[in-house]
């Protein structure tokens, strides 16, 4: 499930980085995520994105409503 949510050490254990290198990436807004209650959360999604060099496509669109998009926009 690529919307998985995780936790700092999760996403450390998915990319192969310390921990403290993934807090930094989120510090740096180089990786999405959000600071709940004082703790780091983001998604598998965001990762893979962000290894790829991809940017996130909206949750709200379809992959294949979005990229046959005639007018090369979004739909949010």
């Amino acid at each position: 499930m690529d919307s998985e949510i995780l936790t700092v050490e999760e996403a450390a254990q998915v990319l192969k980085v310390a921990p403290e290198v993934v807090r930094n990436l989120l510090l740096k807004n180089e990786i999405p995520g959000r600071n709940i209650g004082g703790e780091w959360r983001t998604t598998k999604r965001a990762l893979v994105s962000f290894v790829d060099g991809a940017p996130l496509q909206m949750a709200c669109c379809p992959s294949e409503v979005c990229c046959s998009n005639d007018a090369g926009r979004g739909c949010c």
